[in-house]
């Protein structure tokens, strides 16, 4: 049972990507544990020099050698374990041993580990030193491209600016001056009317009471009370039209007379070329009758 279960880890970690083997190797790797387990560390050193003869690259050789380091570690020769070990860990420092093994195994591997890590120490800081020189190169570059890229939507920015044609001030025209009298002047003619209605409906109204008056206190002579009566009826209603009259041309003399002052300036009219079209504004000033 205990070998059956050595024989399932090996497959799996023989299949690990830390080392790529061939099928053939692979089956000798298989055995060599198998024996291993059991103790057999003749026949499995014997299996090993098999599967070194099929092997096909480095690693192939790599995962030879980490086998083959563990049984003479376990035979008790240290040097020979340590030179195999070596080997392996030359091709990949961080490989895991495929089994179990004791502690005295272990520290045989983790010694070789160490000594290559040693060894390859220069190495690996050059390769450390020269990923992260690369990496600050890519990142310099495209921090350069972006600057470029901003330079070069300025530049177009500015020159778009440059080419712009300035604003298009259209200055307003001064109407010519009216040819005749202004507003204000004419609404003397509402006014006067007004007025001379005013003192005509203020006449007949008195009139009219008069003889209203005249007929109520008797004092009107007797023959002339139908008369008094029809032309008190008529001066009443003339007074209340020429009264109307009179209201209507005052209040059309005064508005006349309040919107009727300066004229406000025309509009102002500006215009903007733009790309692919353009702008226009207006403004204009409405005078509502304020004050003068």
């Amino acid at each position: 049972m205990r070998s059956l279960t050595s024989l399932l880890i090996a497959v799996v970690l023989c299949s690990s990507p830390s080392f790529a083997q061939t099928a053939e190797v692979k089956k000798y790797l298989n055995i060599t544990i198998t024996l291993y387990e059991n103790l057999e560390y003749e026949k499995a050193l014997k299996q090993l020099k098999n599967a070194r003869t099929k092997a096909k690259g480095p690693d192939d050789e790599a995962k030879i050698n980490l086998l083959e380091g563990i049984v003479l570690a376990d035979m008790g020769k240290e040097e020979k374990a340590l030179t195999a070990f070596k080997s392996a860990f030359s091709v990949d420092l961080e490989a895991k041993l495929p089994v179990e093994v004791s502690p005295k195994v272990q520290a045989v591997a983790d010694k070789a580990r160490a000594n290559v890590r040693k060894m390859l120490a220069p190495q690996l800081e050059a390769e450390a030193k020269a990923a992260e020189e690369a990496r600050l190169a890519e990142e310099k570059r495209k921090a350069d491209e972006e600057a470029a890229k901003q330079a070069e939507l300025k530049r177009q920015q500015e020159e778009a600016a440059k080419n712009q044609p300035p604003p298009l001030v259209v200055k307003p025209v001064d109407p010519p001056p009216p040819s005749g009298p202004s507003v204000r002047a004419l609404s003397l003619i509402p006014g006067v009317i007004g007025l001379a209605s005013a003192g005509v409906a203020t006449g007949l109204l008195v009139s009219a009471s008069g003889k209203y008056t005249a007929l109520n206190n008797g004092t009107a002579p007797p023959e002339q009370a139908i008369a008094y009566r029809d032309t008190g009826k008529t001066d009443a209603t003339l007074g209340y039209v020429f009264t109307g009259v009179a209201a209507a041309g005052i209040g059309a003399a005064v508005i006349m007379f309040a919107v009727g002052g300066e004229k406000p300036p025309p509009a102002t009219v500006s215009a903007v070329p733009l790309q692919g079209g353009g702008m226009v504004s207006a403004t204009f000033d409405f005078d509502l009758g304020g004050a003068r």
